[in-house]
């Protein structure tokens, strides 16, 4: 599966903060023709996550499936020939994101890494933090937006608001989640982590919700009453779910993204690539 599209101008509107401000307006500037291309590869881990982005030399890893798909992270980056990770972000503590932290950081040398500023329960999250402990690696953790640059990409990630434990909520994390958008170009890419109505609507507030062109769909497909208000305000023409054969995305979610005009891919057929040159993005499918 192949697709390819050509990008419209877009300005942006005012921000209300601004850091932000500062992050959308630098990434904004005209086009050069020699950027380095900005390469992401969401892997076939079942309901999970495990995100590689590579610019260049530079290298982003967003959440690490469950504890067996560490292995099948580890082995990718080697066959790409990665022996370091320049940024490891996860976006929250559910088994499902850190469960293979631990072996990516046993076997890969990771830089820095970006944590909701909260503590696990999860014997998976014990496990990072030892692996942590044992790298000698101090997390950050976030309670203010933050910005790196991966290559020829400009990066903001963006804690929630609060941390507070809601008492009648059975699970906290999920609301928890870090928010990924990275630019590059006239291409905007958006990572969800596993939000859900609660955190989708705070950041819909806060004055990052511009138009996408890629997005990750939160919470592997699961609908919620907050989608039509995040696809309204982002507009994404590709997205992507990961999701499993035996857990696939909601159909009320599929039909809200057709709806929407949006193509959809599922990890659960297979790893999907895609690549942004500045101006176009291409995304193909390996299906097993």
């Amino acid at each position: 599966m192949f697709h390819q599209k050509h990008k419209q101008n877009w300005i942006i509107v005012p921000l209300i903060c601004a850091f932000i401000l500062t992050f959308f307006t630098a990434c904004t500037q005209p086009i050069q023709s020699d950027l380095l291309p900005l390469k992401v590869k969401l892997l076939k881990v079942g309901k999970a996550d495990a995100i590689i982005l590579q610019s260049g030399e530079d290298v982003l890893v967003i959440d690490t499936g469950e504890e067996d798909d560490g292995e099948e992270l580890v082995t990718y980056l080697s066959n790409q020939g990665i022996t370091q990770v320049d940024t490891l972000i996860i976006t929250h503590f559910d088994q499902d994101h850190v469960g293979g932290a631990d072996t990516l950081l046993e076997q890969i040398d990771v830089q820095q890494i970006y944590v909701p500023d909260y503590i696990g329960t999860h014997v998976e999250y014990s496990d990072f933090v030892s692996a942590m402990e044992g790298k000698g690696i101090t997390p950050t953790a976030l309670r203010e937006p933050v910005q790196f640059t991966l290559g020829d990409a400009q990066v903001l990630v963006e804690p929630p608001t609060s941390y507070e434990i809601d008492p009648n909520t059975v699970e906290n994390d999920n609301n928890f989640s870090l928010i990924t958008t990275v630019v590059h170009g006239e291409n905007r890419l958006l990572f969800m982590g596993d939000a859900e109505k609660q955190r989708i609507r705070e950041w819909l507030g806060n004055a990052s919700a511009i138009d996408c062109d890629f997005l990750k769909v939160p919470h592997h497909g699961v609908y919620n009453t907050a989608l039509p208000e995040l696809l309204d305000a982002v507009t994404p023409e590709y997205s992507v779910i990961c999701s499993s054969q035996k857990h696939p995305a909601e159909f009320k979610t599929l039909e809200l993204l057709k709806e929407h005009g949006c193509d959809v891919l599922e990890t659960k057929d297979g790893n999907i690539t895609v690549i942004s040159n500045g101006n176009q993005l291409e995304i193909s499918q390996k299906r097993k």
